[in-house]
């Protein structure tokens, strides 16, 4: 019987040996990200002109704005399409009722910067302008176009 004690005991020491070395093996697990460029255009403001008076045809100035998040330190580019009603290289407003047209001047048409990061909006102030002559003899209507602008990292 002790034969049979020690062998029992010699089983069950190796089943323990085993179970230790089994609990003491490890792997490596990598974690991995990766943040792209990327910007948004997140909101825009109108250009408007108000009321021309074609009595007082002076030059008239308006703002607008564009409103952009980047990645940080992506260096991004913003344009300008020529609008809807370009004509000739020159931007137009057309008459809502006819087919007259009020040519306006955006003061730049391309922008560039650098990324402050999703948290940071990034503000890009848009001068357009009339000359009063352009509006002189139009007749009385609402005159509009819709720029498109891009944003690309």
């Amino acid at each position: 019987m002790n034969i049979r004690k020690i062998a029992f005991a010699s089983l069950f020491v190796s089943i323990a040996v085993a179970g230790q070395a089994m609990a003491a093996d490890g792997a490596d697990v990598r974690v991995t990200a990766a943040v792209i460029n990327n910007c948004k255009i997140i909101e825009t403001q109108d250009i408007n002109f108000g009321s021309l008076d074609p009595a007082n045809a002076t030059d008239v100035d308006a703002q607008g704005a564009v409103v952009l998040k980047c990645t940080k330190g992506v260096d991004y580019a913003l344009s300008a399409d020529m609008g809807r009603n370009e004509d000739g290289g020159k931007r137009r407003m057309k008459a809502d009722g006819s087919n007259d047209f009020l040519a306006y001047a955006l003061g730049q048409d391309s922008f560039a910067g650098t990324g402050q990061g999703f948290s940071n909006p990034i503000t890009v102030a848009l001068a357009a302008s009339i000359a009063g002559n352009d509006y002189r003899d139009l007749p009385a209507d609402a005159y509009a176009d819709t720029l498109r602008f891009t944003v690309t990292p």
